[in-house]
Order: C-alpha cells, then structure tokens, then sequence
C-alpha cells in the first residue's frame, strides 16, 4: 500500500498546505482534504507561520519572534495598567492573540496586528503579501529547483460539487502519477 495525501483547492498555496494536513501524521490524516472557495481565506489564517512556505526559515522565525514579543509588550502594558498607545493591534492596543509559542502563531495572529504594525515588522512588501495570503489570494507559480525530492501530479478545474467528477479527476492524477513514477524509474 503506497501512502498518499491530496489537497485539493483553487489556490496552489491552500492545496498543497491541505496536502500535508492530509498526509498520515497530519492533523487531518484522511488521504484526501479540500477547502471550498469561500473558505480558504479562513484555512489559510488558521495555518501556523511556520508551515508556510517561504515562511518556514529565518524569515518565518523573525516574524514570529517579533510578533511573540508584541504580544508579551502588550500584555506587560496591560497588567502595568496602561491602557493603549504605541504599537498593537488593528486598534492600536493589544494584537489579537495572547504570549504563545512562536511555533503556534498563525497567519491570523500575524494579520491581527494591522498592516501598518505588520509592515512595520516586515516591510511593506511583505506586509502586502501576508495580506494577500490572508484574502485567500493566489500564490506565484511553480519554479524547479534542482532535482524533485517527490513526484507529484495536479491539475485545476472548475468549481463543482460533483463528487463523481471529483473521484473522476482523481483517478487521472492516480494514473498520471504512476505513469510519471514509472518514467522516473521509481517504484508506484
């Protein structure tokens, strides 16, 4: 038996995020996951910093780190008695999330700050992409770096409920994989 994960999504980022959610140690252990349309934006938010790609390094950690020392401030502010002022949340008070591990934060907690607390942590680039991630936007392209570690098949179609044609679409990627493990020479 070949274990194997899906995610399935509109959006590259939420599907291959869903694909490791779906995979047997993680948390939704299914094999197979999707996210409607209307609910990625949510799922995004909900997925911790660091399992984001190009936030799962040095750059992730910083943000973290910042983030965590954010919150730990507005806590030291509030039990202190002060009432607001400087940097914090969309308010200008406190973020929307408690001291917590760094390693839990999620991309809703990084948003909860604002855009300007956020660019102030990260820069405005940055600031407006972890913005357009949190709306659900579409992630840039696939780019090659070197030889796969995996081989994998995708494929977008147009929104359905139709779980017929989804099981359908699924046995051709099935098929295209196998193809795709056999011209690697690798086993299915």
């Amino acid at each position: 038996q070949l274990p194997s994960s899906a995610g399935v999504a509109r959006n590259k980022l939420a599907a291959r995020l869903l694909s490791a959610a779906a995979k047997p140690a993680g948390e939704l252990k299914g094999g197979l996951a999707a996210v409607a349309d209307a609910s990625a934006a949510a799922f995004l938010r909900s997925r911790r910093l660091l399992t984001i790609p190009g936030l799962q390094q040095k750059r992730g950690r910083a943000l973290a780190e910042a983030l965590s020392h954010l919150a730990r401030h507005a806590e030291a502010r509030q039990a202190g008695g002060g009432t607001g002022g400087g940097a914090g949340g969309v308010d200008g008070g406190s973020p929307g999330f408690g001291p917590c591990s760094t390693s839990s934060l999620t991309l809703g907690d990084a948003l909860s700050v604002g855009r300007a607390e956020l660019a102030r942590l990260v820069g405005e680039a940055e600031a407006a992409e972890l913005l357009r991630l949190g709306e659900g936007g579409c992630d840039g392209g696939v780019v090659e770096r070197g030889p796969a570690r995996s081989i994998s098949a995708e494929v977008s179609f147009p929104p359905t409920s139709d779980a017929a044609r989804h099981a359908e679409t699924l046995r051709g990627l099935a098929a295209t994989l196998l193809r795709r493990c056999a011209a690697d020479g690798r086993p299915p």
